[in-house]
């Protein structure tokens, strides 16, 4: 009996354990529990509250930051300012049409900028952000921000714009910056390039060095609610954008200003035509020119029809980059490829005299020479001296256009130079073979006589023409011209001329600028108080004709520039190079319709010439105050 009692006081007793532990398992979970739900409806009430059923994530894209361009000094030719601006997000948007009256109520939308939206909402997938408008004042940003809560779907951002800086003077070489169109979006399948709102370069060397300057997209978690604001942002290090690299290049900013200023005019505005500055050593170019230039942040700001009536209207054509796409006859600064082609051939005796009675017959025709009168007996030397067209005449007909177009081609002249700006031309070299393939006719000794004189069918560029006066003024090698500084380039080839040849041309163009008779004499540089004394000049005039002269007009005299119709005048060439006995730099120079060569081209040369010897420390005048070359 005992047993029994004491077995069931043992049963009572390890129920009343389990109980226990039972019951203090299930207060210690439910204290677990209880502790959570404290933590989420009290501690983080506010996180959570907006972690709503109708709240999602999404990624969005981050844009680049776009390199900069540089002078050789490193002074910002492009760079970027903040934009501040609107876009929208159609699938966040359920009523377009009233969103965009709310915004029009603060900013004003045009017909033109609806369509715009309208458009490319249709063309874009709904989640890519789509402008609505940018380069927004603050006043008005601010405005717009205040409504965002009543914009569902509508989003503000300070973002990055684009902006020249210089006046237009750089604007042919930097070109500018725009939206990506059909063509570009086919041919690079990076995905930035379809967001309305970024921008890739459109011309020069934005353009050409697009891939350098455009860095990568990076992404961006958020959260947005059900009006499709962002209410939440989780940056990532790991997916920021990637900024692009800025590019140098080998300009001289000050410089390129100068030049611009020699193109000013009291009377009729700027000047129209080009020139470029090379070291003969190197080909980096220090300038290289355009006039009239015009203001590239239009391009990045939008065209209005004015501005796009105001440029394509204008005569002088601003938008097209004369330094490397004007092809204009080279007149008679073509003469010392004629020369050096004369003296290589070995046909020709440089001592040897050609009487110059002021024109030449050849046929029924007569080949006139600039000088009416005649120049009389003439040598090599005196003949580039004196520029008289007779020498040429006669000796061109002795070597042949073959020999003529091949020294001419190993000068530089023919080439298209791919230096990083895109839209030059080649000219025009011609010779038989160019003309029956162009033609379809054959080349006739008129044809050489024309072209000994750099006119015909012979074309350049101011920046050919720099080329070729460098090639002259190095002496041994084909420089190359170079306009991106890193940008690779194979070695100069030689130009394998008889140095004694060049060393002939080289004087003769000394003598053009500085022994009295020369063409240029009148341009002998430099003034005393220039800090140049001393330092010389070599170089070559030219006067390139754009209208036929009637015998009659001949003999009854021919009209000056000054009263003939702005389009119907000479245009004014100059190259040189100095110092003669030490060469730096080159320059070739047009004016478009500036009339004779020794004159506005040789002014304008000799200024830019003498200021880029002076910041190169050269002389005894102000050097340059700018930092080292990159």
């Amino acid at each position: 009996m005992s047993s029994l009692t004491n077995q069931n006081q043992n049963d009572k007793a390890k129920v009343t354990r389990r109980t226990a532990i039972l019951g203090a398992g299930g207060l210690g979970v439910f204290g677990v529990l209880a502790a959570r739900l404290y933590q989420l409806q009290v501690l983080q009430a506010e996180d959570y509250r907006t972690l709503s059923e109708n709240n999602r994530f999404n990624f969005n894209m981050l844009l680049p930051e776009r390199g900069e361009i540089r002078d050789r000094f490193g002074r910002a030719l492009a760079k970027n300012r903040q934009n501040f601006r609107l876009v929208m997000i159609p699938e966040r948007t359920p009523e377009i049409a009233l969103t965009l009256d709310r915004v029009a109520e603060i900013s004003p939308l045009s017909d033109r900028q609806r369509d715009r939206i309208l458009r490319d909402i249709q063309q874009n997938p709904k989640f890519i952000p789509i402008l609505i408008e940018d380069n927004m004042d603050w006043k008005t940003f601010s405005a717009l921000n205040m409504r965002l809560h009543d914009l569902p779907g509508v989003v503000s951002e300070a973002g990055q714009g684009r902006a020249y800086p210089e006046n237009g003077v750089f604007s042919h070489v930097l070109g500018y910056i725009g939206r990506a169109g059909d063509r570009d979006i086919e041919s690079d399948p990076d995905p930035l390039l379809r967001q309305p709102t970024f921008r890739i370069g459109k011309t020069g060397v934005e353009a050409s060095q697009e891939k350098t300057l455009r860095g990568a997209s990076g992404q961006l978690k958020v959260e947005v609610n059900a009006k499709g604001r962002i209410v939440r942002e989780w940056p990532d290090p790991k997916t920021r954008a990637v900024p692009g690299k800025d590019v140098w290049l080998t300009l001289d900013a000050d410089l390129q200003e100068f030049a611009a200023k020699q193109f000013a005019t009291e009377d009729e505005g700027d000047d129209s035509g080009g020139i470029c500055v090379i070291d003969v050593i190197t080909g980096e170019l220090r300038t290289m020119l355009s006039m009239p230039t015009f203001d590239a942040n239009l391009f990045v700001s939008g065209l209005t029809q004015a501005d796009m009536d105001q440029l394509n209207n204008d005569p002088k054509r601003p938008q097209y980059n004369k330094a490397i796409a004007g092809g204009y006859p080279p007149a008679s600064t073509f003469k010392m490829t004629v020369m050096l082609a004369a003296l290589e051939s070995g046909l020709i005796d440089p001592t040897d005299a050609v009487f110059c009675g002021g024109k030449i017959r050849l046929g029924n025709r007569n080949f006139h020479c600039w000088k009416r009168q005649g120049h009389g007996k003439m040598d090599m030397r005196d003949a580039l001296k004196h520029s008289c067209d007779t020498y040429f005449y006669d000796i061109s007909q002795v070597i042949g256009i073959e020999a003529i177009a091949n020294v001419a081609r190993r000068l530089g002249l023919g080439e298209k130079y791919q230096i990083g700006v895109g839209g030059g031309i080649s000219g025009i070299v011609p010779d038989a073979q160019w003309k029956q393939d162009r033609l379809g006719t054959g080349w006739r000794m008129g044809d050489t006589l024309n072209s000994s004189i750099g006119q015909g069918f012979v074309l350049a560029t101011p920046l050919q023409l720099a080329v070729m006066t460098a090639r002259i003024a190095n002496a041994q090698t084909a420089v190359m011209p170079q306009l991106i500084i890193g940008q690779e380039m194979e070695p100069f080839k030689s130009l394998d001329f008889d140095p004694a040849h060049i060393a002939y041309v080289r004087d003769a163009m000394w003598s053009v600028t500085s022994e009295p008779g020369g063409t240029a004499y009148r341009n002998r540089p430099f003034a005393e108080d220039s800090g140049l004394d001393g330092v010389q000049m070599a170089g070559k005039t030219g006067t390139g004709q754009v209208r036929g002269i009637s015998m009659t007009e001949r003999t009854s005299g021919i009209r000056h520039n000054s009263k003939l119709p702005w389009k119907l005048r000479d245009h004014s060439i100059f190259v040189g190079y100095a110092p003669f006995d030490n060469p730096k730099f080159a320059v070739g120079t047009i004016v478009e319709h500036g009339g004779s060569g020794a004159k506005r081209a040789a002014d304008i040369t000799r200024a830019v010439l003498g200021e880029a010897l002076r910041r190169d420390g050269v002389g005894s005048g102000p050097k340059s105050e700018q930092g080292a070359l990159r």
